[in-house]
């Protein structure tokens, strides 16, 4: 990752403002380490810890605070240098009357803010926000780095300083203008990573109960992801259906050995350009059937994913107990939702028609087919799901 410089001004050098003070000099390496650091963080407190290093060895500043309130509905975090805030009903009155959120709400996508840009000193200390807020921590000026998500407010960081320490200049707000994009990038990579995290866990309890059976190994054959189902029908492999009823799995996983030398031997084999010829990346995937238990098999498919292309390919692995039901628990539904797994996005939707009772003629209206394709796709299910008439076929939805 490469840094833009920041350039500060020399010393000794002229800044022909009304507001103009000497500028406290900073190194640039120090601030450069900071930024560094910034762009290294994954956590929001982690985020604010390094927010705050790099403010402060940018610019001379009496105290920083934070307020996040992403994606405009959840409660706001706030962090701060000082003594937080008493109660809620105090931070709430505090965004209420300050000009800084007043001045945002009329301007959103504002990202850098100035309090005497917005009221004029002899109007601000005579304020309830200035009285309650301001005076007793000595606090005279402020300014704010503001964060949006297109219209939508995400939060900001506020400076403040002292009367000793001068109100911000226009080479102060432009070395925050500088900072700004380090910050709104880091912020938004730490968003990101959360909704990200909070869909991969959503998902993962998800999965872990559902009845059909599943594991997700990666690259390197370690498990990814396996739920309940799996574990099931993994022992009932390994052990048969006896031992496996009487003993219940935990949570530890045995692949079928016929499963994992087949991956293995792919990998050894496998050519990157070609990924997309193998049989592994068929719809049907390929099948492994116990050599003694009939109805039970293994399914494996490549997933290379070309949203993705930096990763390596995952093996996806099913299994069917077909005529049994869970080994562990009894629970009738996992064979036939491992089944209904094999049908296509069109199969299941007849399929789940004529489990409402509906006629091919009712079918063939409702989906805006033939009724010839409702009789063939009916034809291509019973074959996949193993039943032999439409009777058959409903009891197995039902």
């Amino acid at each position: 990752m490469v840094l833009a410089r920041l350039s500060f001004p020399r010393r000794g050098s002229a800044l022909k403002h009304s507001r103009c003070h000497p500028l406290v000099q900073t190194g640039g390496a120090e601030l450069d380490q900071a930024l560094l650091r910034l762009h290294a963080v994954q956590e929001m407190d982690e985020f604010w810890e390094s927010a705050r290093q790099t403010l402060h060895a940018a610019l001379p500043l009496h105290f920083i605070c934070m307020c996040l309130r992403p994606f405009a509905v959840m409660p706001s975090t706030v962090f701060r240098e000082r003594a937080p805030f008493s109660s809620e009903q105090e931070f709430q009155r505090f965004q209420k009357i300050s000009p800084i959120q007043a001045y945002l709400a009329a301007r959103p996508g504002t990202t850098l803010v100035r309090m005497s840009d917005i009221v004029p000193q002899q109007e601000l200390v005579r304020s309830d926000f200035y009285l309650l807020f301001m005076r007793p921590y000595n606090d005279r000026y402020f300014a704010s780095l503001n964060f949006w998500d297109g219209a939508l407010f995400q939060g900001l960081i506020g400076l403040h300083r002292t009367a000793t320490q001068h109100d911000f200049t226009d080479a102060d707000m432009a070395l925050l203008g500088q900072l700004h994009p380090h910050f709104n990038t880091v912020l938004h990579r730490i968003l990101s990573l959360h909704r990200e995290r909070a869909v991969r866990l959503s998902l993962e309890k998800l999965l872990v109960n559902l009845p059909i059976a599943t594991v997700l190994l990666d690259w390197d054959l370690k498990v990814v992801s396996r739920n309940r189902s799996a574990i099931e029908c993994c022992a009932l492999w390994k052990h048969g259906p006896e031992r496996a009823a009487r003993e219940k799995p935990g949570m530890e996983l045995h692949l079928p050995e016929p499963v994992v030398r087949y991956c293995e031997a792919f990998k050894a084999n496998w050519i990157p350009g070609n990924h997309r010829l193998c049989p592994l990346t068929a719809p049907s995937g390929v099948y492994f059937s116990h050599p003694n238990q009939a109805g039970l098999r293994a399914s494996v498919n490549l997933l290379q994913l070309d949203a993705a292309p930096l990763s390596m390919p995952m093996f996806l692995i099913r299994f069917e107990a077909i005529g049994r039901t869970r080994p562990a628990n009894g629970r009738e539904k996992s064979a036939a939702l491992s089944l209904f797994a094999r049908l296509s996005p069109r199969e299941s939707d007849v399929a789940r028609l004529v489990g409402q009772g509906c006629s091919n003629d009712e079918v063939a209206n409702r989906l805006r087919k033939s009724v010839l394709t409702v009789k063939r796709q009916l034809r291509s299910i019973y074959k996949k799901l193993n039943v032999t008439g439409r009777g058959r076929l409903i009891a197995l939805i039902r």
